[in-house]
């Protein structure tokens, strides 16, 4: 396997660092949903669930930030996403990590930093034994997930209003963790190199704490959320 040394690190979040993952946080949502982005200026309190895991992507060079993002696990509570939308039967009793709030600084390493902060998401939700890997993504950030070969978990191509995310309409998307080996190979993916036949040793999760015996995964009805057509 490749060794490759990125110019950033991807690990966990100390609880200090979190101000500055909430700035980011409003300054990137800021620029396209200002509404939601002016509530964002301090850390929230899903950022110290112990469901959640908060990653960043910190630059070797002078320490800044350049990339971030969330997961909700459904260990003991529902997925965001589920207290606006009912996920089909498939997904009953399953385990569920939902990413929410990615956001990555506008430079030349963007590319690389969202790269590498996917990497990270596929790693622990491996590690976490998680069934289906959950998104919920505005337009156009739903075509970074069709991307990655993530697929709606209903009718193609429809949105959803988000109520943790402002209202706005969003599809709702999901991808099994085992499935990206062999699917991203079949199709001979531009980022299969960089995730399967690559060793990232700046990409350290160590800190990421194990969600083993947790998990209870609970269901609910929606509160909210009809669909919205893509055209």
């Amino acid at each position: 396997m490749a060794l490759e040394r990125l110019p950033f690190r991807v690990a966990m979040a100390s609880r200090q660092s979190l101000p500055e993952v909430a700035a980011l946080r409003a300054a990137s949502y800021g620029k396209h949903l200002p509404t939601l982005g002016a509530t964002l200026h301090q850390p929230e309190a899903a950022d110290y669930d112990p469901a959640c895991a908060v990653f960043v992507a910190q630059s070797k060079f002078d320490g800044s930030l350049l990339g971030s993002f969330r997961t909700h696990a459904n260990v003991s509570a529902v997925l965001p996403l589920q207290t606006s939308l009912q996920l089909p039967e498939r997904f009953r009793g399953t385990r569920m990590v939902e990413t929410t709030r990615l956001c990555i600084k506008g430079n030349s390493n963007a590319s690389a930093v969202r790269s590498a902060l996917f990497k990270a998401l596929h790693l622990y939700c491996l590690a976490q034994k998680v069934d289906w890997m959950m998104a919920a993504g505005r337009r156009p950030v739903d075509r970074i997930y069709d991307g990655l070969l993530f697929r709606d978990v209903g009718e193609p191509g429809m949105f959803y209003p988000m109520a943790h995310a402002g209202g706005v309409p969003h599809r709702v998307m999901c991808l099994a963790p085992t499935d990206v080996e062999p699917l991203w190979r079949a199709s001979r993916h531009p980022l299969y190199h960089f995730f399967f036949e690559t060793s990232h040793p700046d990409i350290d999760l160590s800190g990421a704490r194990s969600l083993d015996g947790a998990w209870t995964c609970p269901d609910t009805a929606p509160v909210s959320g009809e669909a919205v057509s893509a055209d």
